[in-house]
């Protein structure tokens, strides 16, 4: 499996828009039409976690990068 580079950093959380809650990326698991695809946990009530699978471009860092301009 070739590994595409992109913006996600492991562990970090992120605002996963597909599921609208915040998740944490845990690793990339595979290319699905060129878009690399994460597996990421996401924390329930009561400490359960689920891992999913979702598209990296369905996950947007939760600090907003400072505006160019």
């Amino acid at each position: 499996m070739k590994k595409m580079q992109s913006s996600i950093q492991r562990g970090t959380e992120y605002l996963c828009t597909k599921l609208g809650e915040v998740v944490t990326a845990i690793q990339q698991v595979a290319v699905v039409k060129g878009l690399p695809m994460w597996e990421v946990e996401r924390r329930m009530g009561s400490g359960i976690r689920k891992r999913l699978i979702v598209s990296a471009r369905s996950l947007l860092p939760l600090t907003p990068e400072p505006a160019m301009g």
